[in-house]
């Protein structure tokens, strides 16, 4: 693709952003039993391969 074809397709996403807009509730539920076991296990997984904004090779 030539650059000016790159440029035009990120243009158009982000265009296409402000139409994937929803009407969707989030609402409170009640927790089952072991979930904090749950959420510090996928925070430690998140934060075993995430690597911080500020080292990201952003070409």
């Amino acid at each position: 693709m030539k650059e000016k074809e790159i440029k035009q397709n990120a243009i158009e996403a982000d265009q296409l952003n402000f139409h994937d807009q929803t009407d969707d509730v989030v609402r409170s539920v009640s927790a089952p039993k072991g979930i904090d076991e749950a959420v510090v296990a996928m925070t430690s997984h998140i934060n075993k391969y995430d690597v911080p904004d500020e080292l990201e090779d952003n070409n």
